[in-house]
């Protein structure tokens, strides 16, 4: 076959073309197959360790304090006359075996710990001279359960750096009859630990609150709603039975319970208290809340703030939210101010004392009512006027007279 000149540079072109694709594609594939066979059979090869991304950290782990488990992934790197890198998961014995090395338990060692060992036992078992370095590649997750008085017990996963409040969280929070100051955390057949988890409410004491291990059960117990209950209402979010603590105040109780609302007055907080079967009323003021010692049975109030009313002739009377500083003017505004018939200028203040003043001169306290009066020219001329009555009135007294003559 005859190919013109230029049918024969394209087939050169072309040749050029495949063979490079070829021999990139073969290159590639030949080098990682030498790659490949020159690392430790089994493909353990550790090039990025992944980490698990389901969960987060406080802070970095203490390799001194963690203890290492069936999950937890190691990243080993063993370096001699080439580097050998390895991505290996402890085993449910607490085992991890090395290619070409051997078996290692590591049972209940700490992370450091474990590096030395392993450290060792690579150097004497098959790399005398080798730089070896371990690293916690991924921490390991295992269910933990718990039961009681929470909203949703049950199995939770959860790491070894999980703490109490998290599995809470999990749980859907405590029953509202939960014990809170006496959960129970069983550790073996021997060794239960007891948490007052409103003392890390309080403090932030992490004591209070522990990292869990794997095994552990936590328990929360349910209260005796007589001897450990009190009842809260008013205006707060969530009213209804609570749980308290020997000797707990009325200052702490507050602070971790209640989440008042917009209107809540705390300036005259109301405690009904049973004493010899006979009701008793205590107001409590802010500056006694640290000292007032809550009771079994006590029913805490958290009345709403007085606010202040506007009335007569304005255009919508009604009851407003009590602002400091807000004069009378400012009151009747909100109020839509006075209609055509009302006099805002002869406006007065109702106090709760039964004083009364003129709002020209007056300051607004909670509770106040302000009552805006008609004008003086409605009083007299209006459709319901003084004068209208006085000619009505004097024409049935001329009918009268006229009539009887």
């Amino acid at each position: 076959m005859i190919f013109k000149k230029s049918e024969r540079i394209m087939f050169v072109i072309a040749l050029l073309i495949f063979y490079q694709g070829f021999g990139q594609t073969y290159g590639k594939r030949f080098l990682h197959e030498q790659d490949t066979e020159a690392q430790p059979i089994n493909d353990q090869l550790l090039s990025q360790p992944e980490y698990d991304q389901n969960f987060f950290l406080e802070k970095a782990v203490n390799p001194d304090e963690y203890i290492l488990g069936p999950g937890d992934k190691l990243g080993i790197s063993i370096s001699t006359d080439r580097v050998l890198n390895f991505n290996l998961v402890v085993s449910p014995t607490e085992e991890i075996l090395i290619p070409g090395v051997g078996l290692i338990d590591i049972h209940q060692l700490s992370l450091t710990e474990a590096r030395n060992k392993i450290a060792t036992f690579i150097q004497k078992n098959a790399y005398q001279n080798a730089r070896v370095g371990v690293v916690l590649a991924n921490i390991r997750i295992f269910n933990v359960q718990i039961s009681g008085a929470v909203n949703e017990p049950g199995f939770y996963k959860i790491t070894p750096e999980t703490r109490l409040h998290e599995v809470i969280e999990k749980a859907e929070g405590f029953h509202q009859l939960a014990k809170e100051m006496e959960i129970q955390i069983i550790q073996g057949t021997d060794e239960n630990l007891t948490v007052n988890y409103l003392q890390y409410i309080r403090t932030g004491d992490l004591k209070n609150n522990p990292k869990l291990k794997e095994g552990d059960q936590i328990f929360v117990p349910f209260a005796n709603i007589k001897t450990d209950g009190i009842v809260i209402r008013g205006s707060i979010t969530g009213s209804g039975y609570d749980i308290i603590e020997e000797g707990e105040t009325l200052e702490s109780f507050l602070w971790r319970r209640a989440k008042f609302s917009e209107n809540a007055d705390l300036e005259s907080v109301k405690i009904t208290r049973i004493e010899n079967g006979l009701e008793k009323y205590i107001t409590v003021f802010p500056e006694d809340f640290k000292g007032t010692v809550l009771l079994p049975g006590d029913q805490i109030d958290i009345l709403g703030e007085r606010g202040v009313s506007v009335i007569g002739f304005v255009q919508a009377p009604g009851g407003y939210r009590y602002f400091p500083g807000y004069s009378t003017s400012d009151y009747i505004s909100l109020a839509g101010g006075n209609t055509v018939e009302g006099d805002a200028g002869r406006a007065v203040i109702n106090h709760l004392d039964g004083n009364t003043e003129k709002a020209k001169n007056g300051t607004i306290r909670r509770g106040d009512v302000i009552v805006v009066p008609r004008t003086r020219q409605n009083v007299l001329f209006g459709n319901s006027s003084i004068l209208q009555i006085t000619v009505s009135v004097f024409s049935i007294v001329l009918t009268y007279i006229a009539a009887t003559k």
